[in-house]
C-alpha cells in the first residue's frame, strides 16, 4: 500500500484525528464511572476466565425486566469496564440490570483470544449470573471495538455454548468496524497485529448471521465516511434481519455514546425499543 493509501486509512480509522478534544471527552469517563459505582455498587469483578481482565460487573436492579450488556471500545488495546460504569445510569431506572464487560487487550493477547473471551463472557453471564427475569430480554451494545464485539453475538452459534439458539432480544453496535482489513495499514495495528489472513478470518462482514435478533447499527453523524460505510455494509450483508441504521447528527466517535446515559436520546430510545419489542 502506498503512503497515500496509508494516510487515507489513518484519517478514516483513527478517530482522534477528527476529534480535537477527544482526550477531554474520554478523560471524563473514569470520574463519571466512579460516581455511578458510588451510588450503585455493582456485583464487581465477576470472573468468567483465567486472565486478570476476564471479569465483568453487574449493576443489578430489583424486579428486573431485562438486561443491557455494554462492551467498551479502544481498538481492543485500551480502556476497561471501570471507565464505563456510567452507562448503567441510563437503564437502571427503567428496571434493567446492566452488565459491563472487561476483556483482555492487545498486544497482550491476540484479537482471536478477545473474540473467544467475549463469547465465554456472555455464556457465563447468561447461564450462571443473570436471573430468569434478567435473561428474559438481553440487549447487547458496544462502542467502536466493542461495536465489533457486540455484533459478534449475532454471528455465534450459542447452542455450542449450552445456551438457547437465540438468546438475545437485540443488538446495537455503535461505531463498529466489522471488516478488519483496512486496519492493517493504520498505526493502531501496531498493537492489534493483524495480517490479511487474520483480518479475513476475524471479520464479521461476510460471515453468516446466526441469530434472528433485531439489529440496530449506530454511527455518529460527524464520524468518517468509513465508519458509516462499515455499518451500512453489515446492514446490507445481514438484510434478512431487516436492520435499522441510526445516524445521530452532531455526534462524533467519542461523544456518540453519551446517549446511552441520556433517556430520551435517539441511542437510548433504540435500545429501549428492542427491550419493549421483545415483551
Amino acid at each position: 500500500m502506498s503512503a497515500a493509501d496509508r494516510d487515507w486509512a489513518e484519517r478514516e480509522y483513527n478517530p482522534r484525528l477528527l476529534v480535537p478534544n477527544a482526550t477531554e471527552i474520554y478523560g471524563r469517563w473514569p470520574s463519571r464511572a466512579e460516581e455511578t459505582r458510588r451510588r450503585h455498587p455493582p456485583l464487581a469483578d465477576i470472573r468468567y476466565g483465567e486472565h486478570p481482565r476476564e471479569v465483568m460487573d453487574l449493576f443489578r436492579v430489583e424486579k428486573a425486566r431485562g438486561t443491557v450488556l455494554f462492551i467498551h471500545g479502544g481498538y481492543w488495546r485500551a480502556f476497561s469496564k471501570d471507565d464505563f460504569s456510567w452507562v448503567a445510569d441510563g437503564f437502571m431506572r427503567f428496571g434493567l440490570s446492566v452488565a459491563v464487560l472487561n476483556y483482555p487487550l492487545t498486544p497482550d493477547v491476540p484479537l482471536a483470544r478477545i473474540v473467544e473471551a467475549t463469547r465465554t463472557a456472555f455464556a457465563t453471564l447468561y447461564a450462571d449470573v443473570l436471573t430468569p427475569a434478567e435473561r428474559a430480554r438481553v440487549v447487547v451494545t458496544g462502542h467502536s471495538a466493542g461495536g465489533y464485539l457486540s455484533a459478534l453475538h449475532l454471528a455465534t452459534a450459542w447452542d455450542d455454548y449450552g445456551l438457547p439458539e437465540d438468546p438475545l432480544a437485540g443488538c446495537v453496535p455503535i461505531s463498529g468496524v466489522f471488516s478488519l482489513a483496512p486496519l492493517i495499514d493504520t498505526s493502531m495495528n501496531e498493537a492489534i497485529g493483524l495480517d490479511l489472513a487474520q483480518a479475513g478470518e476475524l471479520s464479521i462482514y461476510g460471515k453468516p448471521c446466526r441469530s434472528r435478533a433485531p439489529l440496530t447499527l449506530v454511527v455518529g453523524g460527524d464520524e468518517s465516511a468509513e465508519f458509516h460505510r462499515q455499518s451500512e455494509d453489515l446492514a446490507a450483508g445481514w438484510n434478512d434481519l431487516e436492520p435499522k441504521l441510526l445516524d445521530i447528527p452532531g455526534r462524533n466517535h467519542f461523544d456518540v455514546i453519551d446517549g446511552l446515559a441520556e433517556p430520551g436520546s435517539a441511542l437510548h430510545a433504540a435500545i429501549m425499543e428492542l427491550i419493549e419489542k421483545s415483551r
